[in-house]
Formats: C-alpha cells, structure tokens, sequence
C-alpha cells in the first residue's frame, strides 16, 4: 500500500513539434445516453458471446458521442466503445445481466447465456442522479480505478483514445501478474499527478525518471510472489518480452538490464496515462517517434502530458454544481464542468434541449410548463426556478411564468360534481372529494348537498353556477383563481407614451476554438463587426447582419462540412 507521495519534480517541455490528443467524447454523457435508451427497451443478450445484439448496438451507437463506434459495428459487428460503457452502466449497478451463464451438455466448453436480457435497475440509477455532482464523478473515478482484473489492465487493454500498442498477455496467468494490486497502483499514480500543476505540458519520461528514483515498487512488490521455480529464476520481469518485428523474434526483459524499469514500469505509466486519464478528460496528452522503433511495444513515443483543471477540483472536491441562468429569451443556460445528468432531466420537464456542450442551452416550453405545473411537479415554476438559478429571473420570464400558471389550473367538470376553492379546508370536505386539482382547488361530488352542509358549519359559501358558455363573474369582494374583476369607477388617465426599439440577435456557440478561430478569421476578411466570447466560445450578431454572416459560412463551406443546430432566429 503506498502511502505518502512527495511531489515529483518534473520537466517542462515544448510539445510543438509532438502531435497533441484530448479526448472530446463525454464519456459520463454517453454513459447517461446509453441508460436513456436500456430503460426503455428489452434487449436480450447474445447466447454464445453474452453481448449486445448488432441491431441493438447500432441503435446505441447512433445516440452516443463517439462517432468511430458506429463505424466500428459497420465493420467488426460490434463496438468496443458501446461494450464499455455496457460494462460500466453494469460495474456502477445501473443494469444487471447474467455474466456467469451456464453450460449446455457435456460437449460445451464455454458457458451459453440463454434468455439473458438486461434489466435497469432505476432506483440505483435515481440514487446515483441524487448525489451532487462531486460524488457522482468519484463514483464514476472509484469504480473505474477498481473495476478491472489482472487480465483487463494498462499492459494488456488499448487505449480508446491513445496510441500505444500493448504487451502480449500470453503466459500471464502466473509470474508477477496475478500479485499486482492494480486498483492501489492507479491510486498512487493519480495521487503523483494531483501534485501536477494544470496547463503545464510535463515530459513523461521524467515522471518514469522520478519514479525509478523515489518509488521503483510503486508497480511489482520488491520481493513478489512466485507460481513456478522458474518464473523466479527468470525474476520480477519474467511476464514481459519485447517483439523484435524485424527479426520476428521476443526477447525477454531481465531485472539485469540497466534500463529494465524504463522498458517495463515506464510503458506501463504511458500507457496508463493513456487510459482512465485520458479517457476521462483529465489529461491532454502529445505524441512523437518512439525510441525504439521496430520493437513492440512501443516505448517512449508518448513525449508529455498536461493535467487538466477539473482533475485537481476532483481531487480536492471541489467540483461545484451546475450553474443555471435564465435569459430573457426563453433561453436557460446550464453551465458544467461535467455532464449535469440531474440537472437536465430535472429542467427538460419543462423545457426543450436545443445544444448539450460545456453550456447546455434548453429553451422554455409554455406547453410542457404548463403540464408540469397542472401534474403538480412544481405548484410555483417561477419560485422553482428562481431557486436554480444564481440570477434575479427577467421581468417578463417572470410575468410569463405567473400567465402559465394560470393556464396550469385547467380542469375537467363532470356531470354532478363541482369545484370546491379556497385554502382553507373544512373536515367534512373529506366525504366529498373526488380530486385533489391542486392545494386550493378540490374536485366534489354533490356540490348542493356541500354548500348546505357548508352553511350549517358556520363557513359562509359563496355558490356559483356557471353558463355552458363562459365563467359568472363572482360577487363583489369574492375572489378567484379563474377571474379577474377590474376595478369599478377608475378613472382614465393620460399616459406618457413609451418609445422601445426592438433588435434581435442571434448567438453561435462552437464545439472547439479551433473552430472559433476559423469562424472569427472569415468574419475580418469579410469586415463583419461581431461581438466574440472566447470563454463561451460563441460570437453574437445582429438579425440585419445575416446576410454577411451567410456569405462568411459560404467561405467556410469550401473547407468544413457546417452544420447549425437549433433556431436561428
């Protein structure tokens, strides 16, 4: 178990001349994708493979953010990527299948998975959505840094996103392997990498430098545990070789060899960097030749890594929840630094996704608010809201918002019954309620017999029947939720007249500031005066400048494939 880390001093270099990865799939995104989809379908397993059938993969693969997994079922039949995250919603409990099967006759000799079908487990998943968003991706953090066996680990499993090659896992059953406790491994690494300052670009052989130096058992005990007499003869490098390609040969790597850790311990922390850190965005990682080309696998082709700025937050805990801002155009945006699940099922009850980015951007729906309201989820949406965002909400969202209300107490009067108003319920009500339409308003059945027994009580009632056609107006001094009395006997006054311009504008949000950065650069050649936020990524024009901003995309068609999500207007 290791147990302080000191903080490794560690080169800085220049990755200009190196190729550059970061990972732009949401991982946490296509993980709640996948479960929106299982919960609502019965997907039965293969028999013999226990996978994902090829109809119902592709399904999946078309929701998902990582385009190359369709690509990947179209031509292998099935997608490693949809297989992860199969296996996680399963390893975080938010599906269960058999994964045991069972064995068909004496003449099998591999386990069959008859009648397998995935079932979702919705109160895990509810529990998991519950959490703040801290939580949830330690969650997400613990189980993949534990999840994976001797045999599914950084020596042996590729990269999603890397580009190292892996040690061949023959004869691996025995040997040092089945010793290595891979879950503290990866604990010490990440803890190695909190002491890492984000933005930095660190040459990776100089944390494989450090580690020789400080902690050369931070990966294989100093004195492992042995199957075989000879696996210890041959010592505590006896699992690994190096394929010559050009002589078509293995050689083995011996503890003798002075640059033995390099060729074992040190691809193992490139390939480990290249897996759950950057799978999960928290490093950016640069690319070159390797120093030992013709050999696999590769060694020293992964040049340096760069910690990004929400990996120290998540060890800190101090990933902070979704920020949520109303605009006056309808528009809610939500800002967080990781896929806010939660939050978003929470606003679409209510409003409409239009983009899902950094900046999720939903625009209020008067019809799913309204229905909201009247299912009784939120009694006072603008108080609910109000509560979400950081900001005072706009005037007119919030004199909209009371108009929706109103529109949320609709009901249906059946024959014989009435509606009974007022906060203030009497005990004998209870003998007449058929529905309970919201906290002021009660569905009765014999209203006659009510207004009798109402009088009796003390309660002065006040009893309308309305026309086939439209509400009687109540009497002076009465109040109600469906009318609205004007004021008798206010006299007219001259009002000032109030001059308002309209002018609207229309906002871009792109994906990189690679993008951006092309977009801007049209925009000067094309002398179009735009308003630019390089933190939101997004530029803001007015409705008369459409014209030029076309012209800019018809330039940009020459070199990008465009396409415009959402309204334009």
């Amino acid at each position: 178990m290791h147990k302080k880390t000191a903080s490794p001093a560690l080169k800085i270099i220049n990755v200009d001349p190196y190729e550059k990865c970061s990972v732009k799939v949401n991982l946490r995104k296509d993980l709640h994708l996948y479960v929106d989809h299982i919960q609502n379908r019965l997907i039965k397993r293969s028999v013999r493979e226990n996978k994902i059938p090829k109809a119902d993969a592709k399904r999946i693969a078309n929701l998902l953010a990582n385009p190359d997994a369709v690509a990947e079922i179209n031509e292998d039949g099935e997608s490693t990527w949809v297989n992860f995250i199969d296996e996680l919603a399963l390893a975080l409990g938010f599906t269960n299948y058999d994964t045991k099967g069972e064995y068909l006759g004496y003449s099998s000799a591999s386990p069959a998975f008859p009648d397998n079908y995935i079932d979702f487990n919705d109160q895990a998943y509810q529990r998991f959505l519950a959490l703040p968003l801290q939580k949830q991706e330690q969650f997400i953090f613990d189980t993949l840094i534990g999840e994976f066996a001797a045999g599914y680990n950084e020596f042996f499993s590729r990269s999603f996103f890397g580009r190292l090659d892996t040690f061949s896992s023959m004869g691996c059953a025995g040997g040092v392997m089945p010793g290595i406790k891979f879950d503290n491994v990866r604990k010490f690494l990440f803890r190695c990498l909190k002491t890492c300052k984000p933005g930095v670009w660190y040459e990776t052989a100089s944390l494989v430098r450090y580690l020789k130096a400080a902690h050369p058992f931070f990966l294989i005990p100093k004195e492992p545990t042995y199957q075989y007499k000879w696996q210890k003869e041959q010592g505590r490098y006896c699992n690994f070789s190096e394929h010559d390609k050009q002589m078509n040969k293995n050689e083995k790597i011996s503890e003798k060899d002075p640059d033995a850790f390099e060729r074992v311990e040190g691809r193992f922390v490139e390939r480990f960097l290249e897996n759950i850190p950057l799978t999960l965005g928290y490093v950016d990682l640069a690319y070159g030749m390797p120093i030992n080309p013709g050999k696999s696998p590769s060694m020293g082709k992964q040049k340096a890594f760069k910690i990004n700025e929400c990996f120290p937050r998540l060890m800190n805990g101090e990933i902070s929840e979704p920020r949520v801002t109303v605009h006056p155009n309808h528009e809610i945006h939500l800002e967080s630094e990781f896929y806010p699940a939660s939050m978003l099922n929470r606003l679409t009850l209510f409003s409409d996704l239009v983009t899902s980015d950094r900046i999720c951007i939903l625009k209020l729906n008067r019809m799913k608010a309204v229905e909201y309201m009247a299912d009784g989820k939120s009694l006072d949406l603008k108080r609910y809201l109000q509560e979400l965002t950081h900001n005072p909400l706009p005037p007119n969202i919030a004199a909209e918002l009371n108009e929706w209300a109103g529109h949320s107490e609709t009901f249906i009067l059946y024959r014989g019954c009435g509606l009974h108003e007022g906060n203030d319920l009497p005990p004998l009500l209870k003998d007449f309620e058929l529905e309970a339409l919201s906290p002021g308003l009660r569905l009765v059945r014999s209203p006659d017999t009510l207004f009798s027994r109402l009088e009796k009580d003390r309660r002065v009632p006040v009893l309308i029947t309305h026309g086939s056609n439209a509400f009687t107006a109540p009497p002076d001094g009465v109040k109600s939720v469906f009318t609205r009395k004007m004021e008798k006997g206010k006299k007219t006054e001259t009002k000032a007249l109030m001059t308002i311009t309209q002018k609207s504008f229309v906002t871009l949000f792109f994906e990189t500031d690679q993008f951006l950065d092309a977009f801007v650069k049209a925009l000067i050649r094309e002398k179009c005066t735009v308003e630019i936020n390089k933190t939101k990524r997004s530029i803001t024009y007015a409705a008369e400048q459409k014209k030029q901003l076309n012209g800019v995309m018809n330039q940009l068609k020459k070199r990008y494939q465009i396409k415009i999500v959402g309204s334009m207007s």
